[in-house]
């Protein structure tokens, strides 16, 4: 329902709306103008409103004739966008794995480089504990010391005591380097098993990212052959879009030709500023989203909120030009409510800001984020694109209240 009410707008709206905003600017051109009464005869001025209402009949059947080409061009080439759903979906998936194995890959290398460094520390504790081993066992041979040996030296009871004591003590201080120097080469072992473990990971790792590699290129190559078919079904719409362009440039040539003094348009525009001012004022706002927010990706505006779609009906959102892969930032926290391919605008993500505020981003290369993540302002989301039938790399963003659009410039810095 969300998504609907964004291009669910009959195009004899737009033609209507705009032919009562030129009616009006000419009848206040005719009206606000000093000594009109004296350069024009009321019969005059009636036949100018006239034309302007003729003008605006045919410029309402263009429109018309244009919407049910666009509603004929739209069976044609569904079964086209129904492959595209599929292959953008696999993309945005493939470069969401690429990334998990990236990091994978990280972590590996990390996890043998630790390994590497206490294998070196084993290894040093092994040759001190060798070493020490090795001066106990000369010492011992040097003294001749030896239970049968003391036995029969002849020595005092007291002193042979003493040795006895003395070769114990040495004998299980022996006994205690042997099991040390054993429990060492056991966890050299041990070290060494898991390094090669890590080792046969990483290779394999590596092997998944290759994989994915290649299986992403033969997704794009799929995907470049299904927008040139597309380009191809949409040549007929861009030539009437062209069209009725071309008739709305005679409409404007007739308002020059119907051009007066300024003065009234200095009064429209101080008029303009005071509603703009009053609709800033009443403008609605929420705790996490506020005015001054900082949009989602920097770019060429390619459409403004209430202007006319080439297909019909009005935009209820902002059309931002950008590149392919571009990070498209969240512009409030909140919590993400939506994160899936929707024909016509392509892979979509959409985030609950509380107050029941919503933000919408459309026509991604690839999503980020799944429903039900937390996100902060700032957080990337998503990768800009064209997907869903978007012909130019751009990103489509919206802000709804309670359901209703709202123009995001008045909410941008």
């Amino acid at each position: 329902m969300l998504i609907k009410g964004s291009r669910g707008a009959p195009a004899g709206t737009g033609a209507a709306v705009r032919a009562t905003v030129l009616s009006v600017c000419l009848l206040a051109l005719s009206l606000g103008a000093p000594g009109a009464a004296q350069a024009q005869s009321a019969e005059a001025l009636s036949k100018q409103k006239a034309q302007v209402a003729q003008e605006r009949e045919a410029l309402k059947r263009q429109i018309d004739a244009l919407q049910t080409t666009l509603e004929a061009e739209q069976s044609r080439y569904k079964a086209a966008s129904d492959a595209l759903q599929s292959i953008e979906t696999a993309i945005s998936t493939s470069q969401r794995q690429l990334k998990r194995l990236d990091q994978e890959q990280a972590e590996l290398k990390a996890s043998l480089a630790a390994l590497a460094v206490e294998i070196e520390r084993q290894v040093e504790a092994l040759a001190v504990d060798k070493a020490a081993l090795a001066d106990q066992l000369r010492a011992q041979y040097r003294s001749g010391l030896s239970p049968w040996s003391a036995m029969l030296s002849g020595k005092d009871p007291l002193v042979l005591g003493r040795d006895l004591g003395y070769l114990a003590y040495v004998s299980q201080a022996r006994v205690e380097m042997i099991s040390r120097i054993e429990h060492q080469m056991a966890e050299l072992s041990a070290l060494e098993n898991a390094q090669q473990e890590q080792q046969k990971r990483q290779v394999a790792a590596a092997q998944a990212v290759k994989k994915e590699q290649q299986q992403l290129g033969k997704q794009k190559q799929q995907r470049q052959a299904l927008l040139v078919r597309l380009e191809g079904q949409l040549a007929a719409q861009r030539a009437e879009r062209d069209r009725l362009a071309r008739d709305e440039a005679q409409l404007g040539q007739l308002i020059e030709g119907l051009g007066q003094k300024i003065e009234q348009f200095r009064a429209d525009r101080a008029h303009a500023q005071a509603i703009r001012d009053d609709i800033l004022s009443d403008l609605p706002q929420g705790e996490g989203l506020k005015r001054g927010i900082q949009a989602p990706v920097r770019g060429r505006l390619l459409a403004r909120y209430g202007s006319d779609r080439p297909e019909g009906g009005a935009w209820r959102g902002i059309l931002i030009e950008t590149e392919i892969s571009t990070p498209v930032k969240v512009v409030a926290p909140g919590t993400v409510v939506y994160a899936t391919w929707l024909r016509g605008f392509g892979n979509l993500i959409i985030v609950d800001h509380g107050d029941e505020f919503l933000t919408v981003y459309a026509h991604n290369e690839s999503l980020f984020k799944e429903v039900g993540q937390r996100v902060k302002a700032g957080d990337i989301i998503a990768g800009a694109g064209n997907s869903g039938g978007q012909l130019e790399s751009a990103l489509y963003f919206e802000i709804r209240h309670r359901g209703v659009p709202l123009d995001p410039q008045l909410y941008l810095k």
